[in-house]
């Protein structure tokens, strides 16, 4: 069948749903209210006992066991005539943001929400009643099926996907959509996170939406049980087409020779209906939806709506979720405003705002005639958000486009759950810390995008490679720690507001314990009558905010080799380590390096050396297997062509080394290119690169390859 892509060619038309995107102030449900109970009363208890267990199931006043207790009398007198919890699977334990004391209540078709929260305000047994509040999608999709593809320069598909040229949001190479050319590198930075993770399947992200395509190839083998809300008892299909969209955004299968690729090509996938087929939600279904959510493991939850009306019960829920671990991803608005939208507004939610091609907000919208990407004091980054290219729920075989802070949102879902694959164990604060550090600042226009944060594009557009090495780095130091006579100085910055106390452990390679002489400056008042030194397997140590802590590990020359690892760092801590190492029996020379125990088998460097003029690359390995490793090293001109197969390395068990191409008598004096390294028969090894440039020795990451096709 011929795929068709839909696409937006007119610049002011309407949703494809029909619905203008802008949002009366204070629209509410008329026939729900939201209502929490106070803990230890006689209401709470009986409301806990008589709902049903289910996520989905009513119980009516009048129904045993309300029937004939003081609770059911209330809801009556109030015009409800249902009840159902928040969190039906829960007791009268206090739970976090006492979430199991929130309840939804139906009203009666001659009952106002008004009078009904009226009737209850005053009841000393409630903690809060409040109205339903209305959340809509904050994405328009184009609504021209059948047009023709867009014009696109030649483009390099970095994945297999066929399509993977229309979406400038993870690689802008300047491509023409839409009569509108691109600026190159105003993009997420897609392919070279890809070479760092594409995305771990012990990750689950929570789509609250209006349901995904659950049968299409894209999302196949990866979704996770989910829930409809707005249908009860069916599965949470999508009946509007944004919800497939954003998730295929976030985490469409790449690499599969198959339509379109997501940020995150391995994450499972929770769908959870919470908005019907206009594109529109209660605030009680997102409640629910984020309850259920995190009661499920969805360790990240984005959330492509948005409401005006402050809400208690949503920011409880909002709470509970956050309390659970989940990392929370929202869109702020399509209406060039700074009026706050929820739940983006609340303070533990990663509020995102939306680009365009050229690295500018995205006023207007292309799609839709939407005024433009919201801003304040509550937005967190932006991404791209303008013309984002999703899937279709009606042909397997086609593609839509949507613009909007909605599809701006699941961009930054993506790196999330990149960036947890990474290090499953960051919390919040220090993924919002990975996100912030790799953000690319002004890169918008200079009377919006000033330096640092500020309210129209907060810390920066995304960047999810240079975020997922923060991330790789941040309590995730793992180094080979000693072997023979090295020597191996640990540099510790704490990168956050508070201090940080941590653990540095050494360990043979089974695990055990690996006693070297530690030291350190006022690593520890009890140490200082010795020097600050002490024969060990670990040491404790605090590091104050923005400051940074040396430490080394020496062991003797019989020593065995081992792992050096931090634990139970209280904050965001990043690592680096230099070690000596004594070539051919020469005097010991430093090099820096940070040798992760995460081996790859094929890395490549890039080269621009001159070594008449003291410039030259090159590179520390390491060998964490059992088991001796030969690596070749192979030099490539610029056009990709061989260059000049050098000396290989032959590292044993454990061993570590250095070495500058220079120090080969294959390698030029002068020479741009690259150099790659490759572990002979698949062998794995851990490399850096290093740069010394007039007698300064610098070291910069090198991101493993596929072992490119070098006889």
């Amino acid at each position: 069948m011929r795929r068709i892509f839909l696409l937006l060619l007119a610049l002011s038309v309407v949703a494809s749903n029909g619905l203008s995107q802008t949002k009366a102030a204070n629209e509410t449900n008329p026939a729900r209210i939201l209502i929490k109970f106070r803990s230890g009363t006689r209401s709470l208890a009986q409301a806990r006992a008589a709902v049903p267990r289910s996520h989905l199931e009513w119980r009516r006043p009048a129904e045993v066991p309300l029937v004939n207790t003081p609770l059911a009398s209330v809801l009556s007198a109030s015009g409800i005539v249902g009840l159902r919890a928040v969190k039906p699977d829960a007791g009268l334990e206090p739970l976090a943001s006492g979430i199991e004391r929130l309840f939804i209540a139906d009203l009666g078709s001659d009952v106002s929400a008004d009078a009904a929260i009226r009737s209850l305000a005053n009841n000393a047994e409630v903690e809060y009643v409040e109205p339903d509040a209305v959340a809509r999608i904050t994405g328009v999709q184009a609504s021209t099926p059948g047009a023709s593809q867009p014009s696109i320069g030649k483009v390099p598909l970095v994945p297999t996907d066929p399509d993977f040229s229309l979406q400038w949001g993870l690689q802008n190479t300047g491509q023409t959509i839409n009569n509108v050319t691109g600026t190159p590198g105003a993009d997420i930075n897609a392919p070279a996170a890809w070479d760092v993770s594409t995305g771990s399947s012990n990750i689950v992200l929570a789509v609250l939406d209006t349901g995904i395509a659950l049968n299409h190839r894209e999302f196949a083998g990866r979704l996770v049980q989910g829930i409809n809300y707005i249908t009860p008892n069916t599965d949470p299909a999508d009946d509007n087409g944004h919800g497939t969209a954003v998730a295929a955004i976030a985490a469409a299968t790449g690499g599969n020779g198959i339509l379109i690729a997501g940020v995150d090509w391995n994450c499972k996938i929770m769908p959870v209906k919470v908005l019907n087929a206009a594109g529109n939600g209660q605030y009680s279904d997102i409640i629910s939806g984020l309850t259920y959510a995190a009661d499920h493991g969805a360790k990240v939850i984005n959330l492509s709506e948005a409401g005006k009306d402050v809400s208690s019960a949503l920011n409880d829920a909002v709470d509970y979720a956050f309390g659970k671990g989940a990392i929370l991803v929202a869109s702020m608005g399509n209406d060039n405003t700074e009026t706050p939208y929820y739940p983006a507004a609340y303070s533990n939610v990663i509020a995102v705002g939306a680009t365009n091609s050229k690295d500018q907000r995205a006023v207007p919208f292309t799609i839709g005639g939407q005024k433009g990407s919201n801003y304040g004091s509550n937005i967190d980054f932006v991404a791209p958000g303008d013309v984002m290219i999703g899937l279709s729920i009606s042909d397997p075989n086609a593609l839509t486009a949507y613009s909007g802070t909605s599809v701006a949102a699941p961009m930054v879902s993506g790196t999330v759950t990149l960036i947890l694959a990474v290090n499953p164990l960051l919390t919040y604060d220090q993924v919002f810390a990975a996100l912030k550090a790799g953000a690319r600042d002004q890169v918008g226009p200079g009377s919006e995008d000033t330096q640092g944060w500020d309210k129209y594009f907060g810390w920066g557009r995304i960047d999810a490679y240079r975020s997922l090495l923060t991330a790789r780095g941040i309590d995730l130091f793992s180094q080979i720690a000693i072997g023979g006579a090295y020597t191996t100085i640990f540099t510790f910055l704490n990168t956050g507001s508070v201090p940080v106390s941590a653990n540095l452990i050494l360990t043979d390679k089974s695990g055990a314990p690996l006693d070297a002489s530690l030291a350190g400056p006022s690593i520890s008042p009890n140490l200082s009558k010795s020097g600050d030194r002490v024969f060990a397997s670990s040491l404790a140590f605090t590091v104050p905010p923005g400051g940074t802590r040396y430490l080394t590990a020496t062991g003797s020359a019989d020593i065995k080799t081992g792992w050096a690892r931090v634990e139970n760092s209280s904050g965001l801590l990043g690592g680096v380590a230099t070690f000596s190492y004594a070539p051919g029996g020469s005097a010991p020379q430093t090099v820096a390096g940070v040798l992760s125990s995460s081996a790859v088998s094929a890395a490549t460097i890039p080269l621009d050396d001159d070594v008449p003029q003291n410039r030259y690359t090159g590179f520390a390995v390491a060998n964490p297997g059992n088991s001796s490793v030969t690596i070749k090293v192979v030099t490539v001109n610029m056009d990709g062509s061989p260059a000049a197969t050098l000396s290989d390395i032959v590292l044993s068990a454990g061993q570590q080394t250095a070495a500058f191409i220079y120090q080969d008598p294959k390698a030029s004096q002068k020479f741009k290119g690259s150099v790659v390294l490759i572990g002979r028969g698949g062998a794995t090894f851990s490399v850096v690169a290093l740069v010394q440039n007039q007698g300064l020795f610098t070291a910069i990451p090198v991101i493993p390859s596929k072992a490119p096709n070098i006889n």
